[in-house]
């Protein structure tokens, strides 16, 4: 029952209930814009932390040239 009242599902719950009553919601431009910087930062930290912590391998180096060359 606590899983249920995690936020993440609330909101994909809620977002599907109003989409099948055919609300008109929606989130404001400049919310949208903040919501999405602060989750590149906040996993761009999560990551170089993480990256900070293992140190730096091969298997990792590679991993960060093959992302740098799809950016």
């Amino acid at each position: 029952m606590q899983n249920l009242l995690d936020p993440a599902i609330l909101f994909f719950v809620f977002g599907c209930f109003a989409g099948l009553i055919r609300s008109n919601l929606e989130i404001p431009r400049s919310i949208a814009k903040f919501l999405s910087l602060y989750l590149l930062m906040a996993l761009g930290l999560k990551g170089g932390f993480a990256l900070a912590k293992t140190g730096l391998n091969p298997e990792i180096s590679l991993s960060l040239m093959i992302a740098l060359a799809m950016a």
